[in-house]
């Protein structure tokens, strides 16, 4: 679950809402290696000329100097500090000359980037500031160098845009770019150059993609057996033809496999803004970038990382890894030496031991490599949703809450598969049903001898239970591997792991996103499983000296709704209000809705017969067993959800939470408001009485009837607010331990 701010949370869900989609295509050579970056002489402590490689073109070096307007004193400029050269600022390569009243340099103020390993060049293109004040190059030069020779350049004059792209061009094994600027747009300015790019490095959005363009579709599989992976597929408006294989001045021949795209999606909030969320980094597989058509608009079937990786044969670059981590490495390294560098593992099991003879890993292919060493560690790989890097982690117990309010039509629920039973290396434990026909055999030679039970009932927690698929209208924060809270009503939820979804937009709409989850029934490392609503004692039975501890703490009450307040409606109906209005028209708030409770969980060493106290408050406090406390867990606004049952605990807000839930009360209702107005009559002196009655505001003289008179006001109090209501209580919480009988940890090695 990708973390969100509280303004997305609603636009998500809101009846009204606009997504946006964004792609940052990136097409550089992949095996290209960085070199230097410099220039001429620079503004010292303020020029970093190593950001003209790290992909940031809006700077926020924003300090005074004595060029026009850029002395500022309204807060958006600081004065220059002394410790200018180390502070933390995009400020991109700065000349120290400064332009004349022409703009002309007195010397051409130059900047170049050094590379390795490019094959052949076509385009490139080079970033000025993004700040009016600062100017941008007016005449430079472009060149585009192999061995101190260039074989293109490009003169460019009375520039205006601050990002300039060269293309129609070819260079074979280029190895730097050099960018020369003669005039600038302004006077009295230094050189700003932010970005060069040996390549094409654009963000299109929804004016360039096509409008049915976008589909991604994310899918994993936690329980290692198989190795799914995820695919986007995205069209663009082509109608210069630069992607065209047959025009000699586009940029085709720089298309190659492992080149990624970037791809985000969010939706528009109420002040205006999108808070994109990132879908992955897809690349194109087989050898180039395939389009569906060659036509005015191009299509591009992507694949994220494990893609790239699933089928690709494992070649020995050097001794076999040891570690988890280590063989991430090896394998993103298939890719090429950048792809190093793309890998994610938890640091608490990067260092985990994981070996296997050299022999042993001929003849495999790095999906199945990937597939093994995360069974044998217990994680599983997945392509990060976040920087798009090859990962390894272990399950988590946290997602998003999806309510009716998400979905298209009420969730269908289905039977997950059953299996007889699961073999791991020779080792065999029986299924969720003996009867039934599928079972599973794993032999994975990163799996120690002592592992094999372990791993056996790991994978035996996927089987059995349910399968739930949902059509929605999507949310662009989930993950693969997230467990979803699904609140199918205020007091009832199911909790299921998300293994796969689609995201499909057109026409800025985000509907019809299929997604499925699982919700197993399998062991779950540990048989036995006792739960305690109250305070206690469990002995732990004889044989046992590990169990697994979740302790719930009690949920905190919703709060007081707000009382209501006195409002005046006077002229309510003229359209238009004499008096003041009350906030909110006089309602009251509604009361805060209530934490639910910290959740602890961990597995603990114990000895057999040991006696241990247990404490369950009810009322607010933290569960404790023994020295483990729930006050030193955490809090999940969607709940906590235990894998091994699939029951959620610690929600926030629940209208009537279930005893030992540790779920948090829904707030109180506000009070209604009370209402009162002014009205008038005009009384005649005569006695004549106006037929109209009573009015609101001076309205109500009779114009056929003139006479002096005068006008009597009386407040009309028509109805008493009411008091806030209070919330719903937060229900006690409980401690729920697991254990394994004597005879299976007899049996461990055999």
């Amino acid at each position: 679950m990708i973390e969100s701010s509280d303004a997305y949370k609603e636009a998500i869900v809101a009846d009204g809402r606009r997504m946006h989609v964004q792609a940052v295509v990136d097409i550089e050579d992949p095996d290209m290696v960085q070199g230097d970056a410099t220039g001429s002489e620079q503004e010292p402590g303020i020029s970093r000329p190593e950001q003209v490689w790290d992909k940031i073109f809006a700077l926020n070096a924003h300090y005074a100097s004595m060029e026009p307007n850029r002395w500022t004193l309204d807060g958006s400029y600081i004065l220059r500090p002394e410790d200018a050269a180390t502070r933390d600022w995009e400020a991109g390569l700065v000349g120290a000359a400064l332009s004349g009243e022409d703009g002309v340099f007195p010397v051409p103020q130059w900047a170049q980037i050094d590379f390795q390993n490019v094959g052949v060049l076509q385009a490139c293109a080079v970033a000025f500031s993004d700040r009016l004040e600062d100017g941008v190059a007016a005449d430079f030069t472009v060149e585009v160098l192999s061995e101190g020779v260039a074989y293109h350049t490009t003169t460019v004059t009375g520039n205006t845009k601050s990002h300039c792209s060269i293309i129609g061009f070819r260079v074979n094994n280029p190895d730097a770019i050099r960018v020369t600027v003669t005039r600038w747009s302004l006077p009295g300015r230094r050189m700003r150059v932010v970005e060069i790019v040996p390549g094409v490095y654009e963000i299109w959005t929804g004016r360039e993609i096509e409008k049915s363009g976008l589909s991604v579709k994310m899918q994993g599989d936690p329980s290692c057996v198989t190795l799914p992976y995820g695919t986007a597929s995205i069209k663009m408006d082509n109608q210069d033809r630069r992607f065209d294989p047959r025009t000699k001045d586009g940029i085709f021949l720089m298309l190659e496999d492992r080149q990624g795209i970037e791809l985000y999606m969010g939706p528009e909030l109420p002040d205006g803004t999108v808070e994109y969320k990132k879908l992955g980094v897809f690349y194109q597989a087989n050898g180039g970038w395939m389009t569906g058509s060659n036509d005015l608009t191009m299509r591009w079937d992507l694949v994220d990382i494990i893609g790239l990786l699933v089928n690709r044969m494992y070649i020995s670059k050097g001794p076999s890894p040891t570690t988890l981590k280590g063989w991430l490495e090896a394998l993103a390294g298939q890719l090429g030496e950048n792809f190093t560098r793309r890998v994610r593992v938890d640091p608490g099991y990067a260092d985990l031991p994981v070996t296997i003879p050299e022999k042993d890993a001929a003849g495999m292919t790095c999906g199945e490599i990937l597939r093994y060493v995360c069974m044998a560690t217990g994680t599983w790989p997945r392509a990060d949703q976040t920087t798009g890097y090859l990962a390894a982690e272990p399950m988590w117990n946290e997602g998003n809450k999806l309510t009716l309010r998400n979905l298209n039509k009420y969730p269908t629920m289905s039977a997950n598969g059953d299996v007889a039973a699961i073999t791991v290396n020779g080792y065999t434990i029986d299924g969720t049903a003996p009867a039934c026909g599928n079972t599973v055999e794993i032999d994975n030679p990163f799996i120690p001898e002592g592992k094999r039970l372990e791993r056996a009932r790991a994978l035996l927690a996927f089987y059995g239970g349910n399968k739930l698929d949902t059509v929605g209208r999507g949310d662009p924060s989930s993950e693969i591997g997230d467990v979803d809270v699904i609140w199918l009503a205020e007091g009832n939820a199911v909790s299921a792991r998300r293994i796969k979804q689609e995201l499909s937009i057109s026409g800025g709409v985000l509907k019809n996103c299929a997604s499925t989850f699982v919700r197993g029934n399998g062991l779950f490392l540990f048989r036995e499983r006792v739960q305690f609503l109250e305070s206690g004692q469990f002995i732990v039975p004889p044989g046992v000296y590990q169990i697994r501890v979740v302790l719930v703490e009690h949920g905190v009450s919703g709060g007081w709704g707000g009382d209501g307040q006195w409002n005046n409606n006077t002229n309510q109906y003229m359209g238009e209000y004499l008096f003041a209005q009350a906030d909110n028209g006089g309602w009251g708030r509604d009361g805060a809705p209530g934490a639910g409770g910290a959740v602890w969980e961990g597995v603990i060493d114990v000895n057999p017969g040991q006696v241990i106290q247990i404490v369950v408050p009810q009322t607010y406090g933290p569960t404790t067993l023994w020295r483990y406390s729930s006050a030193n867990g955490k809090t999940y606004p969607n709940g906590y959800v235990d894998v091994a049952t699939g029951d959620v605990y610690g929600r926030t807000g629940v209208n009537g939470p279930r005893p030992g839930s540790g779920d948090g009360g829904m707030g109180g209702q506000g009070g209604s408001a009370g209402s009162w107005y002014v009205r008038g009559h005009w009384y005649y002196d005569d006695g004549y009485v106006y037929p109209g009655g009573y009015s609101e505001g001076g309205w109500g003289v009779d114009p056929n009837h003139p006479g002096p008179g005068h006008w009597e006001n009386e407040e009309i109090w028509e109805r008493e607010p009411t008091e806030g209501k209070p919330g719903q209580e937060g229900a006690t919480g409980c401690a729920i331990i697991y254990w394994d009988p004597p005879e299976v940890i007899e049996n461990v090695n055999t």
